[in-house]
């Protein structure tokens, strides 16, 4: 018997080597007429940069429905995908907030973006970026950067493998490049269904200046007021190997910044001239089962 029970425990070593030890690769799969929806859950807590509730310490929930639905593929350039809003609630401090589903699209607009099949995004064609500021994993201008979260390398990964890419957030001269650094962990089991496993960190230091009307500026020999802070956050993101898209995701975030005048004539700053506020984030992406309805009525549209 303890032969036996010797043996089943060294195969079981070996078996957990061999899988640690194999190599995966993971391809984001779109076909033409292909439609997703999540189901997205925000929590912000903090100082708030949100029309409405500007500067104000609360807590704002957001409860959306994100659709991707995928016009054409190229086997060169990628799948070229529209995304946006399908549903949309929100509530601050537990009150029903003034915002539905047609206020919530002025704000995020329908758009679309090629996405390659290692999940670079480009061509981004939208509006929206009407919030006034910006959080890691989300732009008002597309929604494929949550949908498509991680670039993957060009090349097999085994467990414990680390990469890093640079995902950018809005748009011109004030768009935010976060470096994201990626950790393949391996398989785990979700709901029934055996999904590749991906954490994600970025840690981005915040330095902005603005002039003296408070508009943003890059000359900093004119400017007159300076934030500094930090923004950082871990993702864990589980993805569906056969169907090739994003299952479900977790994101953590934080940000802590203060503003303060630039005094050139070396003067001591005071403490009500300080401006500082905290912000911390979490959300929750989960894919919707796709039904054969939904999919013949995104296939007719």
């Amino acid at each position: 018997m303890r032969t036996l029970v010797s043996s089943l425990f060294g195969l079981a070593i070996a078996l957990a080597v061999a899988q640690d030890a194999a190599e995966t690769t993971f391809q984001y799969k779109f076909k033409e007429q292909q439609q997703e929806k999540y189901q997205t859950t925000v929590e912000l807590n903090g100082n708030l940069p949100i029309p409405g509730a500007a500067g104000m310490a609360g807590v704002l929930k957001l409860n959306m429905t994100v659709f991707l639905k995928v016009d054409k593929v190229d086997t060169e350039k990628g799948a070229t995908v529209q995304t946006g809003l399908e549903a949309f609630e929100a509530e601050f401090n537990g009150q029903p907030f003034p915002v539905g589903l047609d206020m919530a699209k002025n704000v995020i607009p329908d758009s679309s973006a090629t996405v390659h099949p290692a999940g670079k995004i480009g061509g981004i064609k939208g509006g929206g970026g009407l919030m006034g500021f910006q959080l890691p994993g989300f732009d008002p201008r597309n929604l494929a950067t949550m949908l498509v979260p991680t670039e993957f390398p060009d090349k097999p990964l085994k467990v414990g493998d680390k990469w890093q890419f640079v995902r950018v957030f809005g748009e011109g001269e004030n768009a935010l490049q976060i470096p994201i650094t990626a950790t393949f962990a391996g398989f785990e089991e979700v709901d029934g269904k055996k999904l590749l496993k991906v954490t994600q960190e970025f840690d981005l230091p915040i330095e902005s200046y603005q002039d003296a009307f408070y508009q943003p500026t890059k000359d900093k020999e004119s400017a007159a007021r300076v934030t500094k802070g930090t923004m950082k956050g871990t993702m864990t993101l589980w993805y569906h190997p056969e169907d090739g898209v994003l299952y479900k995701g977790v994101l953590s975030a934080s940000m802590n910044q203060t503003t303060e005048p630039i005094k050139k004539d070396g003067s001591e700053i005071k403490d009500y001239e300080r401006e500082s506020s905290q912000l911390t984030l979490s959300a929750t992406i989960v894919r919707k089962e796709t039904t054969t309805a939904n999919v013949e009525q995104g296939a007719s549209t």
